[in-house]
């Protein structure tokens, strides 16, 4: 067996949630014995440090689950899924990144929607935080356009924000949890729930907006309006259909206002790249 086979299998035994004893004779052809334990009893010791190490991280990156499951159930939930998504290389940050989809799938956590929202927030809070910096399009940029570039303009989007549907009022949970966090309450015994927006959101349409901004991550409710108008973006639509859009799913309302405010506000939050420009 080459060094690198026994290097990963090494690994494996480490990264995987398991019983070693089921391996013991495979551990001890390539382990030196142990004076007072078998080669896979302190490999199991190793392995067993090595995760909930992991689990310790994870819940730095993801302290709201953490503080909404409590320490017993987010372990259980951690190890299982490791035992699915074992460790890889590359940045810590990552360590959680198909942690949605086995929760899709799990028989215990399928059934919890509100998790999985959750879980979803705080990887994007994590993931968009890393991306590069980009020159935002600014207001000044906008007043320079002429104006009959405008129905032909396809603003870019920025790679540091996306949206989300959800059916959950996850604004008003942050804020509670973040309180609650700060004055050191029991991870999982936090008297109050996450809550069901009020009237419920047309799903056709997301509804919250991730971003980054001065490098700070953020996230916030948006209307419909602006939802629409934002997916249009990042689908790389012209103004003019932008507008076609609004009108056609919001007749009621005066489009040349609704579009107009709905990009300085894109502006504003600075959603847009600067070397957006006209199509032919």
């Amino acid at each position: 067996m080459s060094w690198e086979e026994e290097q990963a299998r090494f690994w494996g035994w480490i990264t995987r949630p398991q019983d070693l004893r089921a391996s013991a004779d495979d551990i001890a052809s390539l382990l030196a014995p142990h004076s007072h334990l078998s080669q896979a009893e302190a490999l199991s010791i190793y392995n067993n440090a090595y995760h909930q190490r992991l689990v310790d991280v994870s819940s730095s990156l993801f302290p709201i689950l953490y503080n909404t499951l409590g320490k017993e159930l987010y372990t259980q939930l951690w190890i299982g899924y490791m035992g699915r998504f074992p460790p890889r290389n590359g940045p810590i940050h990552r360590v959680g990144s198909a942690l949605r989809d086995y929760l899709r799938t799990h028989e215990q956590f399928k059934d919890l929607p509100a998790v999985a929202d959750i879980v979803q927030l705080e990887s994007l809070l994590t993931a968009l935080f890393d991306t590069v910096d980009e020159a935002p399009y600014t207001l000044a940029m906008l007043q320079s356009l002429p104006g009959q570039d405008w129905p032909n303009i396809c603003w870019q989007a920025k790679q540091d924000w996306t949206l989300v549907s959800t059916r959950f009022d996850l604004e008003a949970y942050w804020r509670l949890m973040q309180d609650y966090i700060k004055q050191k309450g029991e991870p999982g015994e936090a008297p109050f729930g996450i809550t069901l927006l009020d009237p419920a959101p047309d799903p056709q349409y997301p509804n919250l907006l991730v971003f980054r901004r001065q490098h700070r991550m953020q996230f916030q409710r948006i209307s419909e309006p602006f939802g629409l108008f934002l997916s249009g973006i990042q689908q790389g639509a012209s103004f003019a259909s932008l507008c076609a859009s609004l009108a056609t799913a919001f007749p009621e309302q005066e489009i040349p206002s609704l579009s107009l405010g709905l990009l300085l506000k894109a502006i504003e939050l600075e959603l847009l790249r600067a070397d957006s420009a006209p199509t032919a």
